[in-house]
């Protein structure tokens, strides 16, 4: 009689191996990102269904909420969110981006440890956008410009008054 076979341990690191690639490949490809308060609003179906493939030469990637997009990867990682609290009365500047086709968006831009934040200024639904230092050094508005074409069409309510002004 044959002893009873063991199971080889080659068998079980190989198999060890390939479920921990198949979770961290699930990993990458997800991006965890909080939904804004409004995410549901139908305008937010139709900007993230229409955001690039691409931003700033960065690939779309998945996210964890409604109303939100992402564009590359860990610390270089491009977020829009759709949904999110209009701004109120503020001391940040108050920016008109417009882009090659004369579509413009009023944008109030904060920048906070090498990550620059613009927020649509009096569209609905509001958007945000985080734009890394390190994804666009020289000029983190153009990934807020390459959107002109999707937040345009949302009705607009206020203006900035002028480029720099505070909202």
């Amino acid at each position: 009689m044959l002893p009873a076979s063991r199971p080889r341990p080659l068998h079980v690191a190989t198999i060890g191996l390939a479920a921990a690639t198949l979770t961290v490949l699930t990993g990458c490809g997800t991006v965890t990102v909080p939904a804004g308060p409004e995410a549901t609003d139908p305008a937010c179906a139709t900007i993230v269904q229409n955001a690039p493939e691409t931003m700033l030469g960065l690939d779309r990637r998945e996210t964890t909420s409604q109303g939100t997009v992402a564009w590359g990867n860990g610390e270089d990682t491009i977020v829009l969110r759709c949904g999110v609290t209009p701004p109120g009365p503020t001391t940040d500047a108050c920016t008109r981006l417009e882009d090659q086709r004369g579509l413009s968006v009023d944008w109030i831009v904060r920048e906070e440890d090498g990550v620059v934040t613009f927020t649509t200024y009096g569209r609905s639904p509001a958007v945000d956008l985080t734009v890394p230092r390190s994804v666009a050094p020289d000029q983190p508005s153009a990934a807020a410009l390459e959107l002109a074409g999707l937040i345009a069409p949302l009705p607009v309510s206020r203006t900035c008054t002028g480029p720099g002004d505070t909202a």
